[in-house]
């Protein structure tokens, strides 16, 4: 499959930019938090748009942990606003088809009279098939330090999708969870969610092993990878990989996570994700535990 020719553009007001490279597109919408609002192959987006929920589509970025958010009376919901769903400003460079957003000063509430922003750089690799999104947290309080992880959280389609990931203890901890249909199966040193229809959100937390992959009901490897941490690295109540769900809307959330830094004023916290998409190929066992479906996976990462 071809990863080129590579192109780079903007639409006339500068709100959508799109990354495209043969058969693999990204979009991002400048003005709903530089969201991904596309990443599909052959024209067939894996990210659930807003026709599936008005707010919760695409993929984006928060600062973790949640409970930082906190805000008296309005619990830690929405997300921080200028990172999450307001206005980017952008450019790209022509030499390389780099993309670079940028959003205005935000606050996190968990610590007093912080300001930081956030850049999301998209960068093509096309020997690789693969689109690297760098996530800057820079911190521009002269005086406030902060401690955060990055967290990249994506809705894929709910239904006829399975989420697996390579655990180094198999060990999964549930939050809002009282149905039993959301269960990770421990097989093969990894955990498996065949996506099914829940009566209640439902939150797995667990340690991963650096990537996390989603195959889609139309049969598309979704697979993003990322610096690996341990345990103890995670941010306080989150964890390296957490998947969400719930019966309101056919969407999931693949939630990958960084360590937990301090950042000192005029510091920052760069993260990188590598996305990729490939058709699963045919004949292979998309189920729980497919040895077929976990060398296939294998074999992309090392692409």
């Amino acid at each position: 499959m071809s990863y080129t020719p590579v192109s780079a553009t903007a639409d006339a007001t500068a709100t959508l930019y799109t990354l495209d490279m043969g058969a693999l597109k990204m979009v991002i919408d400048a003005s709903m938090g530089a969201r991904i609002t596309e990443f599909s192959l052959n024209g067939a987006n894996v990210l659930t748009g807003p026709d599936v929920d008005s707010e919760n589509y695409g993929s984006t970025y928060w600062p973790s942990p949640q409970s930082t958010w906190c805000q008296s009376g309005t619990g830690c919901w929405p997300p921080i606003g200028p990172i999450d769903r307001r206005q980017y400003t952008g450019s790209i460079d022509p030499a390389t088809n780099v993309i670079q957003l940028t959003s205005g000063t935000a606050l996190i509430v968990g610590f007093p009279d912080s300001a930081v922003t956030v850049t999301k750089q998209f960068t093509p690799v096309p020997a690789s098939g693969a689109v690297d999104v760098t996530y800057t947290l820079s911190n521009v309080s002269p005086t406030v330090a902060i401690s955060v992880a990055p967290w990249q959280v994506t809705r894929v389609q709910a239904t006829g999708g399975l989420t697996f990931f390579a655990s180094p203890d198999g060990t999964v901890s549930y939050t809002d969870r009282s149905d039993p249909a959301f269960t990770f199966a421990d097989a093969g040193g990894q955990l498996w969610y065949q996506s099914s229809v829940v009566a209640t959100d439902s939150k797995a937390l667990a340690d991963g092993s650096g990537w996390v992959a989603h195959v889609t009901a139309a049969g598309l490897l979704y697979l993003l990878a990322y610096p690996d941490i341990q345990p103890a690295e995670a941010a306080p109540g989150e964890a390296e990989v957490e998947v969400f769900t719930g019966p309101s809307a056919d969407y999931q959330e693949l939630e990958p996570q960084g360590a937990y830094t301090a950042v000192p004023p005029g510091g920052t916290l760069v993260w990188t994700v590598r996305w990729k998409l490939r058709p699963v190929p045919s004949g292979t066992s998309v189920a729980v535990g497919s040895a077929e479906l976990a060398t296939f996976t294998s074999a992309t990462l090392a692409e």
